[in-house]
C-alpha cells in the first residue's frame, strides 16, 4: 500500500499522540506521590464512617481529596509560594463546599449564595464542636457535611505539598499520621476499621517511605538494584505483619484499655435540668382541674400495637423534692460519659438496637394543651423524622427543619427534648424497636445499685419489711412491693370542697412520708410511682420513674391516659417496666373518711388543689423562692453578647462583615508575602545579587500593574518598554545601564552601591504606581502575576523575536 506523500501515516499520528500524552503526564515520581498521598488521606478519612450515616461522606471526601491534590500540584508545578496553596484551598472550600458537601440553598443548584459561604466559614471554625456534641450517626446532609470535605481538601493539599518540597524525606508521613490521629480523636468509641486504619495504613506508609528514601540512590555495590531493594522491603513487611499479629498482643502494655476520644471528654452544652419535672405537674391532666385536659385528645399516635406505652420523659434523678431528668443517665456505669448517656443532637437516624419488633409510628400534636418540651416516643427509638408538611404556622419545611435542629436525645433513657416546645400541628415519623409485650416477668436478673441517695429514705424501712415479706431476690422484692401498693386508694385531690382536698400533690420527702405512714395509702400516679421507685432503690434495686401515657385503642392520648410508672435495670442492660396496672389501685377506689380525718390532723387544714401550672424544678437550685425572684428580673443585656444585637447588625456582620474580613485577610497575606520577598531581595546575598533583585522588583511591579514585560529580554529592552509607559516621567534606561554596569563589572559592587541602587528602585516604583488609578494599585497589591518570580529577572541574554515584537508594540 502506497503512503500518501502529503501527510504522515496513521501509525505516525498515533505515535505522536502517544508521545504528547506521555509528555502531558506528570513524571513517575510525581504520580507516585500523588497516589500515595491520596491513599493515606482516604484511609485516614475512614474514621468518619462511625460518625456519619451512609456513605455520602466518602463521596465528599474523595472529591475533596482530588481537589486538594489538584490545587497543590498546580502550585508546585508553577513554582508558586506555599501560601498560594493555602489561598487555593480556602477558595475551593468556600466556592465548592456548597455544591459538593452542603447541597442546600444554591443558585441553580450549583452556585453558592453568600449565606452558604458564611455558613461554611462558621462550620470550619465551630462545626467541629457541634459534631462532637451531636449523637452519631449524623445525617449526611447540611453544613456538618462540609467537615469531611474540609478535612480531605486541606489534608490532601498539605500532604502532597510536604511530599514534593521534601522529595526524599520521611517527613511526608507527618501530615497523614496527623490526619489519622485526628480522625480517631474525632470519631466514636467504636473503632471505624482496625484493618484499614491500622494494617492498610501502616503498609501503605511503609511502602511510600521505602520508595522515597530509595530515590536517587546508586546501585548496591554487590550488583543488587531496585529488584533487590523491593524483595528486601517485602520481606521486612512480611516480618512486621507476622510479628504484629502474633507477637504484638503478647508484648507488655498490649492489654485492652478503654478507648479515649474527644467527644467523651467534652461537657455537653445542653442542660436538661433547666426544664421543670413533668411529674411535678401531673395533676394538670387529672379531673377536676382548671386545665381541663382530662377528656381532651392531646396527642394522636398511629402505627403502635394496642396497649404500647408512650414515653414522655425518663426521670432518673431525685434530690429529695422532685424526680427529674439528669443530664447524664443514672445507672449507665462506665457508659456514663458516653454519647448515649447524655442529651445530644441527633439526625434522622439513631444508632440504637435491641431485641423486639421493629415498628414505624406517626405522632401528631392535636391540642394546645400539650405544649411541652418532652417528645413522645415508644420503645427503643432508631429514627425520628419530622414531617415537612406539618406545622401550625409558617412553612412546614421550615418548622420541620427547626424541630430537627432543636431536638436533643438521650439514647440511654430514650428521652427526647425539644427546647422550643412542641405545638399544635407538629408531626413526625418514629421508627423504633418494641420489646415483646407480656405480663410482669416472674424472674429478672437485676444488676447495679441504687440510682439515688438512699440515706434519707429510712422512713420507708418499716413499710418495706411489711410489703416485701421474706423475699430475698431483688426482683421478687420489687414485685411484692408493687402488689402491696394495689391495696391502697386512688385520689387526685377531689373537686373543690370535697373531703379529698387534703390529699395534696407533690412527691417530696415530706409528702411521701405522709403517704407511706398513713393507715391507708392514698394518692395518684405521682405518689405511687415515686414511692415505688424510692422503695426499690432503698432495697438496693436500680429503679427510675417514667412519665408517659397509655394510648387508647384508636391511638388517642387524652389527659386521662397520662400515667407514671417505674423501670428496673436488668442484668442484660435493658430496663424492665412495671406499668401502672401492676402497682396502682383502681381509679374508682377512693380513700376512706377515717383516712381523711387522719390527713387533716397532719396538715391542719383543707387545702384546695393547685393550679395547673407546672411548679419549678428544684433542680434549678435549692431555693425556689430565690430562683423565682431572679427569674422575674429581666436579664442585663451585654453589648458583647451577639444574641442581644439587632437583626440588621447580625445581617451586616454575616453578609458584609464576614466576606469583607476574608478579603482583608487575603489582601494582608499577599501584601506580606510580597513585602517579605522585597526585603529578601534588598538585604540577602552579595551586592551584585541585591542590585539584580532591585531590577527584578521593578519588573514585578510592572507585571502586577498589568504591563507585560518579557522576562527573558535584556534590562535595556525592558527599560525601553517602561520608558514608553511612563512617557518621560522617569528615565529607566540610565537605571538599567547602571544595573548592568554593577552586575557585569569585573569588580564586585559594594553594599553601599547596592543600597543607593535600591533608593532609586523605590523612587521608580512610586512613579510606576502613580501612572495608574488607586483601584488599580489595590489590585496590583494582590495580583498573582509576579508570584512565581525567582528574583533574578533581567538577564544579559538578548530578547527573543516574540519579546522584541512585544516591546515594539508597547
Amino acid at each position: 500500500m502506497t503512503q500518501h506523500p502529503s501527510g504522515p501515516s496513521t501509525a505516525s499520528r498515533a505515535t505522536q499522540l502517544v508521545t504528547l500524552w506521555r509528555r502531558a503526564l506528570p513524571a513517575t515520581e510525581v504520580r507516585v506521590d500523588l497516589a500515595f498521598s491520596a491513599a493515606l488521606v482516604l484511609l485516614a478519612l475512614v474514621g468518619f464512617s462511625t460518625t456519619y450515616y451512609g456513605y455520602a461522606w466518602l463521596v465528599v471526601g474523595v472529591v475533596g481529596t482530588v481537589l486538594g491534590l489538584l490545587v497543590a500540584h498546580v502550585v508546585i508545578a508553577r513554582r508558586l509560594p506555599a501560601v498560594v496553596t493555602l489561598a487555593g484551598v480556602v477558595a475551593a472550600y468556600l466556592l465548592l463546599g456548597g455544591p459538593v458537601a452542603v447541597r442546600e440553598a444554591l443558585v441553580a443548584g450549583v452556585l453558592p449564595t453568600p449565606g452558604v459561604a458564611a455558613e461554611l466559614a462558621t462550620t470550619a471554625v465551630q462545626g467541629w464542636k457541634t459534631m462532637l456534641t451531636s449523637l452519631p450517626p449524623l445525617d449526611a446532609r447540611g453544613p456538618l457535611m462540609a467537615l469531611p470535605f474540609l478535612f480531605a481538601l486541606g489534608g490532601a493539599a498539605a500532604a502532597y505539598t510536604v511530599a514534593r518540597r521534601w522529595r526524599r524525606s520521611v517527613a511526608a508521613l507527618v501530615v497523614p499520621l496527623a490526619l489519622l490521629g485526628l480522625s480517631i480523636a474525632l470519631g466514636t468509641l467504636t473503632p471505624a476499621s482496625v484493618v484499614l486504619q491500622g494494617g492498610a495504613f501502616a503498609l501503605v506508609a511503609i511502602g511510600w517511605s521505602a520508595l522515597r528514601t530509595g530515590r536517587g540512590r546508586p546501585t548496591l555495590q554487590d550488583g543488587g538494584g531496585r529488584g533487590t531493594r523491593a524483595v528486601t522491603v517485602a520481606g521486612l513487611l512480611a516480618v512486621a505483619v507476622v510479628g504484629g499479629l502474633f507477637v504484638g498482643p503478647r508484648l507488655p502494655g498490649a492489654e485492652a484499655a478503654d478507648r479515649q476520644v474527644w467527644r467523651t471528654a467534652l461537657e455537653p452544652p445542653f442542660d436538661v435540668s433547666q426544664f421543670p419535672s413533668p411529674l411535678a405537674g401531673f395533676r394538670q391532666y387529672t379531673e377536676p382541674n382548671a386545665a381541663e385536659l382530662f377528656d381532651r385528645t392531646l396527642i394522636q399516635v398511629t402505627g403502635l400495637p394496642e396497649g404500647t406505652p408512650v414515653r414522655l420523659a425518663t426521670l432518673d434523678s431525685y434530690d429529695g423534692s422532685v424526680w427529674g431528668a439528669g443530664n447524664i443517665a443514672a445507672g449507665s456505669g462506665s457508659e456514663g460519659t458516653d454519647d448515649a448517656a447524655t442529651f445530644r443532637r441527633v439526625g434522622s437516624h439513631i444508632a440504637a438496637s435491641g431485641p423486639g419488633q421493629p415498628v414505624t409510628a406517626t405522632v401528631r400534636i392535636v391540642d394546645p394543651g400539650y405544649r411541652e418540651v418532652w417528645l413522645p416516643t415508644a420503645g427503643v427509638v432508631t429514627g425520628i423524622a419530622f414531617d415537612a408538611s406539618s406545622g401550625s404556622s409558617g412553612s412546614g419545611a421550615d418548622r420541620a427543619a427547626a424541630l430537627a435542629a432543636d431536638l436533643r436525645y438521650n439514647v440511654a433513657t430514650n428521652t427526647g427534648v425539644v427546647p422550643s416546645r412542641l405545638q399544635v400541628g407538629d408531626s413526625y415519623e418514629l421508627t423504633a424497636i418494641l420489646p415483646s409485650a407480656s405480663a410482669l416477668p416472674t424472674s429478672v436478673g437485676v444488676e447495679g445499685g441504687p440510682l439515688v441517695d438512699t440515706s434519707t429514705l429510712g422512713f420507708l424501712d418499716a413499710r418495706l419489711d411489711a410489703w416485701s415479706g421474706q423475699q430475698t431476690d431483688p426482683w421478687a422484692k420489687v414485685v411484692a412491693i408493687a402488689r402491696a401498693m394495689r391495696a391502697g386508694a386512688y385520689t387526685d385531690g377531689g373537686s373543690p370542697g370535697n373531703y379529698q382536698n387534703v390529699f395534696l400533690p407533690g412527691h417530696s420527702l415530706a409528702r411521701l412520708q405522709r403517704f407511706v405512714r398513713s393507715e391507708q395509702l392514698a394518692g395518684d400516679d405521682e405518689q405511687y410511682a415515686s414511692t415505688l421507685a424510692l422503695a426499690a432503690n432503698r432495697a438496693g434495686v436500680p429503679t427510675r420513674v417514667v412519665f408517659g401515657a397509655i394510648p387508647e385503642a384508636n391511638g388517642d392520648v387524652k389527659g386521662a391516659d397520662v400515667h407514671a410508672w417505674v423501670e428496673v435495670h436488668a442484668g442484660d442492660g435493658s430496663w424492665v417496666p412495671v406499668l401502672p396496672r401492676d402497682f396502682l389501685p383502681d381509679r374508682n377506689k377512693q380513700p376512706e373518711q377515717q383516712q381523711q380525718r387522719s390527713e387533716e390532723q397532719k396538715t391542719g387544714a383543707q387545702v384546695p388543689p393547685p393550679v395547673a401550672n407546672n411548679p419549678p424544678s428544684v433542680l434549678q437550685g435549692p431555693d425556689q423562692a430565690q430562683n423565682a425572684t431572679q427569674n422575674r428580673k429581666p436579664p442585663i443585656k451585654s453589648p458583647f453578647d451577639p444574641s442581644t444585637w439587632p437583626d440588621w447588625v447580625k445581617w451586616l456582620l454575616t453578609y458584609v462583615g464576614l466576606p469583607l474580613l476574608v478579603l482583608l485577610l487575603l489582601y494582608a497575606v499577599v501584601r506580606a508575602v510580597k513585602a517579605r520577598r522585597r526585603v529578601r531581595r534588598r538585604t540577602r546575598g552579595p551586592a551584585r545579587s541585591r542590585i539584580s533583585g532591585g531590577w527584578a522588583e521593578l519588573v514585578d511591579t510592572a507585571a502586577d500593574l498589568g504591563w507585560a514585560l518579557p522576562r527573558h529580554a535584556t534590562r535595556l529592552e525592558q527599560a525601553g518598554g517602561l520608558d514608553a509607559r511612563v512617557a518621560g516621567a522617569y528615565a529607566f534606561r540610565p537605571l538599567a545601564e547602571r544595573a548592568n554596569g554593577h552586575v557585569f563589572a569585573p569588580d564586585a559592587p559594594t553594599l553601599d552601591e547596592a543600597t543607593a541602587f535600591w533608593v532609586e528602585v523605590k523612587a521608580a516604583r512610586r512613579v510606576l504606581r502613580k501612572r495608574v488609578p488607586w483601584w488599580r494599585r489595590l489590585l496590583a497589591d494582590v495580583s498573582p502575576r509576579s508570584a512565581g518570580s525567582a528574583g533574578s529577572a533581567g538577564s544579559a541574554r538578548p530578547a527573543t523575536r516574540g519579546a522584541r515584537r512585544a516591546l515594539t508594540s508597547a
